[in-house]
C-alpha cells in the first residue's frame, strides 16, 4: 500500500489501479467458499427455527392431553333435589346415574339430659368429700372414682374421661331460674344414636352418712335414637344423620325430616369430557399439519416451511404418538380397549376425526371405563412413575420425555447451534484469510510497481542519453 502511494505519487509505474485488483481477486477467490458457509448458516437458522415450532406443537398436543389424564378431570355428576333444606345429596365419581325417591322420617339424635338445680357451681354435694360416678353408656359402665363433690368439677371430670376414651359424651354446667330461684345444673350431651344412650348417677358407697345422692340425670330433654330414611320403598336406619352405603357412591346429609317424599335426580356432566375430547383432536391435526408443514420441502409457509424436510425427527415422533391412537390403552377397561372406542380415529390423510355418537354412547353406558382406559383412574400421577397411567396419562409421560432438555428436540436444537457456532467460525475464518490474500496481494503488486517503475525511470534515463548523443553529433 505504502509503495503503491508513492509509486502513484512519483507519476511512475504500471498505472495498474492495485489496490482494486487485490480486492477482486480476493473477491473472487472467496465468493464460493463464502457462499457455501452463508448457504449452511441460513439453513441450520432455518432448522432450529423449525424444531422452535416442533417443540411448540407438541407443547400444545401435550396440553391437550393433560386434560383427559387425570379421573378427577373427568365431567363430574350433578344432583337436583327438590327438598335440599331437609338433606344434602353428595355423589361421588363412583355414582351411577339415576333417580331416587328419598324420605328423611327421622333424624339422629343423641340423649340430652338435665341433673336437679344446684344453688352454685361449687355447692358441696358430699360435704367435701369425693364422690365416685357411675357413666353406663350404651351398656358399657364406667367407674369415675374421687371426683371433688362440686357440680363444676362434675362436668369437668365426665368432660376429660369421655375425651379420654372416646365417648362422646359431653357435660356443662348452666344456669337457669326454677320457681324464681337462680340454680346451677349440669347438662349432659351423648352421642348420636340410640346405641349411645347414656346414665349417670353417684356411688352410694362414697356419700358420707346422711348425705342423700344428688340428681344427676334428673331430666331426659331428648332420647337418643337413630336415624330413619325410606329410599326407594326400602327402609333404612343409621346412628348418625350423615348416611353412606344406603345408595352406592351417595352420602345423605340429613338436616331435617322431609314433607313427603323427596326426589333426588343424579346425571353425569359429560360435556366438560366431550370439549375435552374435541380440543384433543383438534390439537392433533394442528399437530400433523405442523408436522407437513416442517417437513414439505415444496411449503412457502413463512419461516418454517420446509426447514425440516427429510429430517428423520418428524417421523419418529409421529409414530410415537400415532401408536399411542391406535393401539391399546395400557390400562383396558372391559370392552373400552382404546381411543377407538370412544370414537377416535386417523383418516387416510392421517387427520384425526371423532364419531360423536360413538363418544355419546360409550360415556352413556361404560363412563368408568372410558376414565379407566383414559387415567389409569388415577389423579395426579407423577411423570416419573413406572405404573402404566392409561392412553392420555401414557401420552403425557411420552410427549414430556420429547420436550425435556435431554429430550430429542433439545438434543437436535443443541447439534445444531453447535453447528451453526462452527459455521459461524469457519465464515470468520475465511474473512481472516482472504485479509491476509489481499495483504500479500498489495505488497506483491506493489513490488510489481516499483520493479515496473525502475524499469521506466531506466528507459527514460537511456531515452535522454540517446538523445544527448545524437543531438551532438548533428549538432542540434
Amino acid at each position: 500500500m505504502a509503495t503503491n502511494t508513492i509509486v502513484s505519487t512519483l507519476g511512475a509505474g504500471s498505472g495498474i489501479d492495485i489496490k482494486s485488483l487485490a480486492e477482486n481477486l480476493v473477491e473472487a477467490e472467496k465468493k464460493p467458499f463464502k457462499e457455501r458457509i452463508d448457504a449452511r448458516i441460513s439453513k441450520t437458522e432455518a432448522r432450529i427455527s423449525g424444531y422452535a415450532g416442533l417443540k411448540y406443537s407438541v407443547g400444545q398436543l401435550k396440553s391437550a392431553f393433560e386434560k383427559l389424564n387425570d379421573a378427577s378431570e373427568f365431567g363430574g355428576l350433578k344432583v337436583s333435589n327438590n327438598q335440599a333444606t331437609a338433606l344434602n345429596v353428595t355423589a361421588a365419581s363412583g355414582a351411577a346415574s339415576a333417580s331416587h325417591d328419598i324420605a328423611v322420617l327421622q333424624l339422629a339424635s343423641g340423649q340430652r339430659s338435665r341433673s336437679q338445680g344446684f344453688v352454685s357451681a361449687s355447692a358441696s354435694l358430699n360435704t367435701g368429700s369425693p364422690i365416685d360416678l357411675t357413666l353406663t353408656v350404651g351398656g358399657s359402665v364406667h367407674t369415675l372414682a374421687g371426683v371433688t363433690d362440686t357440680p363444676q368439677a362434675v362436668a369437668a371430670a365426665i368432660n376429660a374421661y369421655s375425651s379420654s376414651n372416646s365417648l362422646g359424651v359431653t357435660a356443662q354446667l348452666v344456669r337457669r331460674s326454677e320457681n324464681g330461684n337462680t340454680v346451677y345444673a349440669l347438662e349432659i350431651q351423648g352421642g348420636t344414636g340410640a346405641d349411645k344412650g347414656f346414665a349417670l348417677s353417684v356411688d352410694p358407697g362414697s356419700l358420707q352418712a346422711g348425705v342423700t345422692a344428688p340428681q344427676l340425670v334428673q331430666t331426659t330433654l331428648e332420647e337418643a335414637s337413630d336415624a330413619r330414611v325410606r329410599v326407594n320403598g326400602q327402609l333404612h336406619s343409621g346412628t348418625s344423620n350423615t348416611l353412606t352405603g344406603v345408595i352406592s357412591g351417595v352420602t345423605l346429609d340429613l338436616v331435617a325430616t322431609t314433607t313427603g317424599t323427596a326426589r333426588v335426580a343424579i346425571s353425569r356432566d359429560t360435556q366438560t369430557t366431550k370439549d375435552n375430547i374435541k380440543a384433543l383432536v383438534s390439537a392433533y391435526n394442528d399437530f400433523e399439519e405442523a408436522l407437513k408443514i416442517l417437513g414439505d420441502s415444496k411449503s412457502d409457509v413463512e419461516g418454517v416451511g420446509g426447514t425440516l424436510a427429510g429430517d428423520r425427527l418428524l417421523r419418529t415422533i409421529r409414530t410415537e404418538i400415532r401408536n399411542l391412537l391406535v393401539e391399546n390403552s395400557s390400562t383396558v377397561s372391559g370392552t373400552v380397549k382404546a381411543a377407538r372406542d370412544v370414537g377416535l380415529s386417523l383418516d387416510r390423510t392421517g387427520r384425526m376425526v371423532l364419531s360423536e355418537t360413538t363418544l355419546d354412547q360409550s360415556l352413556a353406558s361404560k363412563y368408568s371405563d372410558v376414565v379407566h382406559m383414559f387415567t389409569a383412574g388415577t389423579s395426579n400421577k407423577s411423570l416419573f412413575s413406572p405404573a402404566a397411567a392409561g392412553l392420555a396419562g401414557d401420552a403425557v409421560v411420552t410427549l414430556d420425555k420429547m420436550l425435556r432438555s435431554t429430550g430429542v428436540i433439545a438434543k437436535q436444537t443443541d447439534s445444531a447451534t453447535k453447528d451453526l457456532s462452527k459455521y459461524k467460525d469457519d465464515l470468520k475464518k475465511l474473512e481472516e484469510r482472504m485479509s491476509k490474500a489481499f495483504d500479500r496481494y498489495i505488497e506483491q503488486f506493489s513490488v510489481m510497481e516499483s520493479m515496473v517503475g525502475s524499469a521506466n525511470s531506466l528507459r527514460e534515463n537511456m531515452k535522454s542519453s540517446f538523445e544527448g548523443m545524437m543531438a551532438a553529433y548533428t549538432n542540434k
